[in-house]
C-alpha cells in the first residue's frame, strides 16, 4: 500500500508551500511541523524551504518512507513538547482528525502567534478520458459501502473557523500525465480500496489493471487553507 500510495500519488505544488510561507510569514529558518505526513510527499517539499521539518506518522510502513526527523504519533497526541513549531501543515490528512483534539494539540506545539497550512490534492473523476464504466462502477461501489454517511469529517473547517476565525484559501491546478497502471493504483491509494482487507484488495487490484489502460491526464486541484493560531 504504501509503495502503490508513494508512486501513484501527485505531488503538492511548490507554489501552495510558498504561499503558506508567505501568509503565515515563515522565514527559511523555521522549525514546521507536519501531521499525517504518509510517505513524506509534503515534507520532502517543506525540507527544501525550511530549516527543520518533524514529520509524524501512525503507519509505520508509511513512515519509514520518510529521511529525517519522522516520528511515531497522531494528530491527537503528537510528540512534541509545547511551542516547538512555528507552524504545523498537513497534506491529504486533516479531514481524518478528532478537529476539537487535533487543534489543542496543535496549539500547545506551536510557538504564540504559529501558523496552521492544511493542503488537499483532489484528482478523483478528474482524468481525461474518463475511466472505462465498469471501472467506475467498481470504485463508486467501494465509495458507497465504506462512506455510507458522505459528510464524513467535512464538518473540520466549521470547527476551525469557530476558533480561529475565517481561514484563508487559494487553489493550484496542474495536469498530470499518467499511464494505465498508474491511474489504476492511484484509484487504489484512495481510502475505500485501501480499508478492504488483503484478499479482496488484490482481487479489486487485479480488476482495475486489466481494466484501465492507455494514457491519460488527470487535472489535479490543490486547495490550501491557512490560519494564525491563537
Amino acid at each position: 500500500m504504501a509503495e502503490e500510495y508513494e508512486r501513484a500519488r501527485p505531488e503538492y505544488p511548490r507554489e501552495a508551500v510558498e504561499r503558506a510561507a508567505a501568509e503565515l510569514g515563515l522565514r527559511t529558518d523555521a522549525t514546521v511541523l507536519e501531521l499525517g505526513a504518509g510517505t513524506g510527499k509534503l515534507t520532502r517539499l517543506l525540507a527544501q524551504r525550511f530549516a527543520r521539518v518533524i514529520a509524524v506518522e501512525p503507519d509505520d510502513e508509511m513512515r519509514r518512507r520518510i529521511a529525517g526527523d519522522a516520528r511515531a504519533g497522531t494528530a491527537e497526541q503528537i510528540p512534541l513538547g509545547d511551542g516547538e513549531v512555528d507552524a504545523v501543515f498537513a497534506g491529504d490528512a486533516f479531514h481524518w482528525f478528532d478537529t476539537s483534539a487535533a487543534l489543542a494539540e496543535i496549539t500547545r506545539v506551536a510557538r504564540p502567534g504559529g501558523g496552521l497550512a492544511l493542503l488537499w490534492n483532489d484528482w478523483w473523476e478528474k482524468e481525461q478520458p474518463p475511466l472505462p464504466p465498469p471501472a467506475r462502477a467498481i470504485l463508486d461501489g467501494l465509495f458507497a459501502r465504506f462512506h455510507v454517511d458522505r459528510r464524513e469529517s467535512r464538518d473540520w473547517r466549521e470547527v476551525l473557523e469557530r476558533s480561529l476565525g475565517p481561514l484563508g484559501h487559494a487553489q493550484f491546478v496542474v495536469d498530470i500525465p499518467y499511464d494505465g497502471r498508474r491511474l489504476a493504483e492511484l484509484c487504489l491509494s484512495s481510502s475505500s480500496p485501501a480499508a478492504l482487507l488483503d484478499e479482496e484488495r488484490a482481487g479489486v487490484a487485479q480488476r482495475l489493471h486489466e481494466l484501465v489502460t492507455g494514457d491519460y491526464v488527470v487535472s489535479v486541484t490543490t486547495d490550501l487553507y491557512w490560519a494564525r493560531l491563537q
